[in-house]
């Protein structure tokens, strides 16, 4: 059997909200978690936002921001975040989540004190992250 087409090579177009040169944006109905939930996807297949481009990740953000912008006072959020796990469909795509007046933050779901919550990560060590900084540096 075939694999199923990607989804985002191969948008359905009656979800389609808008395009520019190397992104797309649309809805999934049966991914969407609130109302204002949108997904913003470059348009060839690339399976991380290490390997985009600088034009299209300046895309990527370009559309992204103008979407928000729109949909904020459309939705009646308070802000939007912005989610890329690429876990399920490996094609770099952002989820655009609006707040709304009287959700909670986020951020506490998830990071803690210590770092990232649940079994996403762990603390990292003063050295290590030292270490890190001064190789990326």
């Amino acid at each position: 059997m075939p694999e199923k087409p990607c989804v985002f090579c191969h948008p359905a177009n009656q979800y389609v909200i808008a395009r520019n040169d190397h992104c797309i944006a649309t809805c999934f109905p049966e991914a969407v978690i609130k109302p204002g939930h949108f997904v913003v996807a470059v348009k060839d297949h690339v399976a991380s936002l290490s390997q985009l481009s600088a034009e299209q990740a300046s895309s990527l953000m370009s559309l992204s921001v103008e979407l928000m912008k729109k949909a904020e006072p459309l939705v009646g959020a308070q802000k939007y975040y912005m989610v890329a796990i690429a876990d399920q469909v490996e094609h770099v795509h952002i989820h655009l989540l609006p707040k709304m007046p009287g959700d909670e933050p986020i951020g506490g779901h998830i990071m803690s004190d210590a770092g990232w919550k649940g079994l996403v990560g762990k603390s990292v060590p003063p050295a290590d992250l030292e270490s890190f900084i001064n190789a990326m540096r």
